[in-house]
């Protein structure tokens, strides 16, 4: 058995634990696929899976192996497709990582039209705001809301987004609206606080050239921004969030802003990020030309700037 082959199979077997798993995934015995293991084992001099009678788990040595042998078939497998894809068709399964939130309301809509484009192209979608890096988790292209921390990527600047306050109509007309922030600790506020470590986000505000960071005495408090959205389109209170989050509940009249006189300039970038290769595959290409034109539609609606 040739050793591309035997790398195959020691990749397989490691992502899905299994070796029964891996052989009716690829149509083999079972024990073709250990002893192919095995013999790859054997030739390296390291044992690279740990057997039990449940599962299999990669060793230290067998961790390092698999990124390597992974990125090794990534980059045969975009060389293939290369050849075999026309750059006006590509083909082949196209694997994104979405910002959360911005990709549930604004990316994920559009997923239909961009895979009717390029029929030949399938789709494996994750929504997360994890750091991800797409070499060892196989992943072609992550759009990120925020600064990304990785500069061994190739990061295509889309737009930008502000922070605004709003608050339901239902809200303000029982409670009022206020015209400074100073008036907030009379209101009943929900905040989002950081999920590894609980702590609340405070609020900026900027007039007049001056900026302000005020903390809040939220009564709720959620690691969850949609949550947040949800919470305040009931009329739980007010919140400061990104505006394209609260986009679509101002456009339906659920949500309003407030304090637009106090409205930080400070701007997270959306990012498009994907590895360094020599060679753009078309399929990551076309999504970043169809990136671009939904940034584009979106600008157009002020849900981005």
């Amino acid at each position: 058995m040739d050793k591309l082959k035997s790398l195959m199979i020691f990749i397989q077997s490691a992502q899905s634990g299994s070796f029964s798993k891996t052989a009716r995934h690829l149509g083999m015995a079972p024990s073709a696929v250990s002893r192919a293991v095995l013999r790859l084992e054997d030739e390296l001099g390291v044992r690279l899976l740990q057997r039990t009678t449940r599962s299999l788990t990669l060793t230290e040595d067998g961790e390092q192996f698999y990124k390597r042998a992974r990125h090794i078939l990534n980059d045969l497998e975009e060389a293939e497709l290369e050849i075999k894809q026309s750059q006006s068709r590509p083909t082949g399964t196209l694997r994104l990582d979405l910002s959360f939130t911005f990709g549930k309301l604004h990316i994920a809509p559009a997923l239909m039209q961009f895979a009717a484009r390029y029929p030949e192209l399938s789709l494996n979608v994750s929504f997360n705001d994890r750091f991800v890096n797409p070499i060892e988790e196989n992943i072609d292209a992550v759009v990120r809301v925020g600064v990304p921390s990785d500069s061994s990527l190739i990061m295509q600047h889309l737009a930008n987004t502000q922070y605004t306050t709003y608050a339901s109509p239902q809200y303000l007309a029982q409670y009022g609206i206020p015209t400074t922030p100073a008036e907030l600790s009379q209101h009943r506020c929900v905040n989002f606080i950081f999920p590894q470590t609980r702590r609340d986000v405070n609020w900026k505000f900027e007039r007049d050239g001056k900026s302000m960071e005020l903390p809040v005495d939220a009564y709720l408090r959620f690691d969850n921004s949609e949550v947040v959205l949800d919470m305040v389109i009931q009329g739980a209170g007010v919140a400061q969030m990104p505006k394209f989050m609260a986009a679509i509940a101002v456009a339906r009249g659920e949500l309003q802003p407030i304090l637009q006189d106090y409205i930080p300039q400070t701007e997270l970038p959306i990012s498009i990020l994907y590895p360094q290769k020599q060679y753009l595959s078309a399929k990551v290409r076309v999504f970043v030309e169809f990136m671009k034109e939904l940034i584009t539609a979106l600008k157009q609606s002020d849900i981005v700037g």
